[in-house]
């Protein structure tokens, strides 16, 4: 929607002009206006293009659509920008419009002619101008507005992978710390306390897997693992590791094991919630079956523990923030988000005969 602009100091009726009379029928945007307006419009869409490179384009076409284009020249102003055709020189026979976004007003736009015209509706500007050159401004406030977004993002993009690089320094070192005690209680135990060298062991697999994790926000898409089959193993593996006496089951259809599937730091995060999930709720014999197949162009990937499954009070609600089983939920949500994010999918489904919660995901095959 167009922000809202503030009042320009313009008449709400052309005036009546003592040179050309009574031009009222001229309240509607000529042949070449119109085409100067669209072509604008299409400048200023293309956000992929340097802020000044596409501010020069558009100065100069905006006298394409005066009277008078070879005497007229263009300045914009959009916050600390200023861009002026090479002609520019302000005189007193000029027309200018706001730009306005939900911030207020945000900057101007100029035409001027650089010499004296006959005098029509608004000086020497006829009505369809002004017309024009708010419609102009308007457009130059929908680009403001895109701008300010684009800087929105870009900071907070900045600011996440700040944090992320503060968070693996500290999370890493923290990690360490609890890997070199675990060495530790490893030297000083005795190795006949079977029960003790288990909870080391699973000490070390969660320490490891979020190591792992860690290691995966920093690490370059180029080296990330697609092929989905793989993938699924890895994670099943650490899994087992973490929670002691679960069983992770991974069948790979035949067509199915040279499958990938986009490149995603955090994909693995959601086969690490779902059997971290399955740890938690199906007992200290939790039994997992991961079966990984192709269907039409997707790599599709069911998941199922044997436990008691998902309450049906829960179920319509399941992927929403801040719901679980237990409450207080993000697993779940999270794992939408970062599936829906691949352009995939992530369901709950009906389960087979002795089957617990049963999960259906399909991502994008590539090959």
């Amino acid at each position: 929607m167009t922000p809202k602009k503030a009042s320009k100091s313009k008449s709400s009726q052309p005036p009546q002009s003592d040179s050309d009379g009574p031009i009222a029928a001229q309240r509607t945007l000529s042949g070449h206006q119109l085409v100067c307006l669209s072509t604008a419009r299409m400048i200023l869409s293309e956000m992929e293009r340097d802020t000044n490179d596409t501010l020069n384009t558009f100065i100069h076409l905006v006298t394409e659509g005066w009277q008078y284009p070879g005497s007229a020249c263009s300045r914009v102003t959009i916050e600390n920008l200023c861009v002026q055709s090479v002609n520019f020189l302000e005189t007193p026979w000029k027309l200018s419009s706001d730009v306005v976004t939900s911030e207020g007003k945000v900057g101007h736009l100029e035409v001027c002619y650089l010499e004296e015209k006959r005098k029509l509706d608004e000086g020497p500007f006829r009505y369809s101008e002004r017309m024009l050159i708010d419609a102009l401004a308007d457009e130059l406030s929908v680009f403001a507005q895109r701008l300010r977004v684009r800087r929105v993002v870009v900071q907070q993009q900045r600011e996440l992978e700040l944090y992320a690089s503060l968070l693996r320094h500290d999370l890493r070192n923290d990690l360490g710390v609890i890997l070199s005690n675990v060495d530790l209680l490893r030297m000083i135990t005795s190795k006949s306390d079977g029960d003790v060298q288990q909870c080391l062991t699973s000490i070390e697999a969660v320490s490891g897997r979020m190591m792992n994790l860690l290691k995966a926000l920093g690490r370059p898409l180029g080296s990330i693992e697609r092929n989905i089959a793989a993938l699924v193993r890895a994670v099943s593996i650490q899994a087992e590791q973490a929670f002691s006496g679960m069983k992770v089951n991974v069948v790979v259809d035949e067509g199915a094991e040279g499958l990938r599937v986009e490149e995603s730091r955090l994909l693995p995060a959601v086969f690490d919630n779902l059997l971290r999930n399955a740890g938690a709720h199906a007992g200290p014999t939790a039994i997992v079956q991961i079966h990984v197949s192709r269907v039409a162009g997707y790599a599709q990937i069911v998941v199922s523990d044997n436990g008691p499954g998902i309450p049906e009070s829960v179920r319509d609600k399941l992927f929403q923030k801040g719901v679980s089983t237990t409450g207080g939920g993000l697993g779940l949500y999270l794992s939408r988000e970062i599936v829906a994010g691949m352009g995939g999918s992530i369901e709950l489904i009906e389960p087979e005969k002795g089957c617990g919660a049963t999960f259906r995901i399909r991502l994008a095959a590539l090959s």
